[in-house]
């Protein structure tokens, strides 16, 4: 039997309480990039009574020590998904069409985001425009989140008057995978108490591919007093 005396006991529980300070520390800095330059060790090491083999042999820990992450802000401010480009085709009825877009480019470091979007029918008959602001209302870096959004909308239907004017509405976003995948839910309502009031509903997936690359899907529901239709899309796009 090995007799272990209470020094001995108490160096080795010291220094596993080191080993497991370590990991717990880059736990908490969530990734690293591999092959970090060298930097010199703070002093906030010395007062961990790190190891200095175990500090040189983690990029991850060096940088958490010279740079501790702010995770509360990171979670307030750093959002969950992208800011995107989008170029795709649509299709309603047999009609065949083209849409471009930009979603969700935030202003500076604040909850508001300028989203637009554009459609245009092959065959010319049809078109539609759209920019809008959003104020999403929970934590950006939150798995869910909600925004009521106010813009302009145009609306060009053959053998129908022009539908124009204030758009109306609200997003909800649900975050499947931060910045890699999410699926989106808006309604709308353009020129809200006109005679031509139109609402439009959409249904948005996004799937990364690369790190950049999205493949992206949607289905939009249109109803004005003229006419009702159908419209889904398949699109590119480019996580910025």
């Amino acid at each position: 039997m090995v007799n272990f005396s209470y020094p001995s006991a108490y160096r080795y529980a010291r220094q596993l309480a080191q080993v497991c300070s370590a990991y717990f520390l880059i736990y908490l800095s969530f990734s690293g990039a591999a092959g970090a330059e060298p930097i010199s060790v703070p002093l906030a090491s010395q007062d961990l009574n790190l190891d200095r083999e175990l500090i040189e042999s983690s990029p991850v820990l060096r940088r958490w020590l010279a740079d501790p992450p702010d995770v509360l802000y990171d979670i307030y401010n750093t959002p969950s998904f992208n800011t995107k480009l989008r170029l795709g085709i649509t299709a309603r009825n047999h009609d065949l069409g083209i849409e471009v877009g930009l979603e969700d480019a935030f202003i500076g470091t604040t909850p508001l985001a300028i989203s637009g979007s554009y459609q245009q029918e092959f065959s010319g008959r049809e078109s539609s425009w759209d920019a809008n602001i959003r104020y999403y209302m929970m934590p950006l870096g939150s798995y869910y989140n909600f925004a009521p959004q106010v813009g302009y909308r145009q609306l060009n239907l053959f053998g129908q008057p022009t539908t124009s004017g204030l758009d109306l509405g609200l997003q909800g976003i649900v975050v499947l995978s931060p910045r890699s995948a999410d699926l989106k839910l808006s309604h709308t309502f353009t020129d809200p108490g006109g005679k031509n009031e139109t609402s439009t509903t959409s249904v948005f997936a996004s799937y990364a591919i690369s790190r950049h690359w999205r493949l992206g899907s949607n289905i939009q529901w249109r109803r004005s007093p003229a006419r009702s239709d159908t419209r889904i899309g398949f699109v590119l796009e480019w996580a910025l």
